[in-house]
């Protein structure tokens, strides 16, 4: 019997939808204040900001 292999944990986006730039703690830098596991994502990307991360952290989201 054969089993697949597991599948390695992927850093950073895996898709063009999911390049946004996430607001991170200094507590927890691999974690987005929404809750996004960002480890391995790069630092201040040119991508739009969360709005969740935005909010999260008192900036005002029209």
């Amino acid at each position: 019997m054969t089993t697949a292999p597991d599948r390695e944990k992927v850093h950073g986006p895996t898709h063009d939808g999911e390049k946004i730039c996430h607001i991170v703690g200094e507590d927890d830098p691999d974690t987005a204040l929404c809750g996004k596991d960002v480890t391995g994502w790069p630092w201040n990307p040119p991508w739009p900001f969360c709005v969740v991360c935005l909010d999260l952290a008192g900036y005002e989201v029209r």
